[in-house]
């Protein structure tokens, strides 16, 4: 079996299509060879689904078997792999879930119980070989069916399926199986995660730099070569690509005038939000807003050099 290659870890994001809080991937593109890509992770919730095919898992520097029916729940920021037990194609699908969006917008008037449901679903990995947990199968199954349909109503049923989807997934990890996972690579790499994780959660705020070395226990010089190093991108740019897709978000989806969704999404002028959102986007909001109006596929193309999810 091809060796776990520890030597590259590497963020890959997605972005949601607009109005839904899941990114579906699915048909015949997933039916490929899998251990050629490096550990990586990602910016939000993945579930994936192995329909033919066996291997390895590498959470971290844990490693589990799988075979088809075998599900797995990795959440944001956690390092993963997988590894064909040969260079046959396999089948896989992959669904990419907003579970904070999710979660806040369904206890909107219990933001406590929110979050403690968000720190138990993304508190570790793990896999659940076929036949552990059937009622979150059939509905992970039921989500894919929905997305690769597009029935009347698909996006209203598959908000609802999600919801009792992510609640079965708290169910199957009790505060009693959490469990540290090693971390592959630099000694660094989990410490750059705990600052990604403040960033992602504080990007609205006026974050210093010294937040961040603090909480990654490195001198600012060390850090910021580190964060490069990971994410392709500065601290800085980092936090402004997280206000963009929130600027973007409010743009599409409600009335608010420019100035006001700049400082929604955490710009102190209106001058920094224009700036950088044509940095991200090659566009001025204003043009942006006109284009999701007219609901064009895929509006939020970020020209930033990290990578892409597939």
């Amino acid at each position: 079996m091809k060796e776990q290659r520890k030597e590259s870890v590497e963020f890959r994001y997605y972005e949601m299509p607009q109005g839904m809080p899941v990114l579906a991937l699915l048909g015949e593109r997933w039916e490929v060879p899998y251990g050629r890509d490096a550990m990586h992770f990602h910016n939000y919730l993945e579930i994936g689904y192995c329909y033919d095919g066996e291997g390895t898992v590498y959470l971290g520097e844990e490693t589990f078997s799988y075979g088809p029916g075998t599900m797995t729940v990795i959440p944001r920021n956690f390092p993963h792999h997988t590894v064909g037990i040969d260079s046959e194609p396999q089948k896989w699908e992959y669904l990419f879930i907003d579970s904070e969006g999710i979660l806040q917008g369904a206890f909107a008037n219990k933001p406590r119980i929110a979050e403690k449901l968000l720190e138990r679903l993304h508190e570790r990995m793990y896999v659940l070989p076929h036949g552990t947990a059937p009622e979150t199968e059939a509905l992970l199954k039921m989500i894919f069916e929905e997305m690769r349909e597009r029935r009347e109503l698909y996006g209203e049923v598959v908000r609802g399926e999600l919801l009792a989807f992510l609640l079965e997934l708290i169910r199957q990890n009790p505060r009693e199986a959490a469990s540290d996972i090693s971390l592959p690579g630099d000694r660094c790499l989990p410490d750059v995660l705990n600052a990604l994780e403040y960033m992602q959660r504080h990007y609205r705020e006026n974050i210093h730099i010294e937040d961040l070395t603090r909480i990654s226990h490195m001198s600012e010089t060390h850090f910021r070569r580190k964060f490069g190093e990971y994410m392709n991108i500065s601290p800085a740019e980092y936090v402004n690509l997280l206000r963009v897709k929130r600027a973007c978000e409010l743009l599409a989806h409600s009335d608010s005038d420019i100035a006001d969704v700049g400082m929604q999404a955490g710009f102190r002028t209106t001058g920094a939000f224009i700036r950088n959102f044509k940095k991200f986007t090659g566009v001025v909001p204003r043009e942006w807003r006109k284009t999701s109006m007219r609901e064009i596929d895929n509006p939020t193309n970020y020209n930033v050099s990290i990578r892409k999810g597939w």
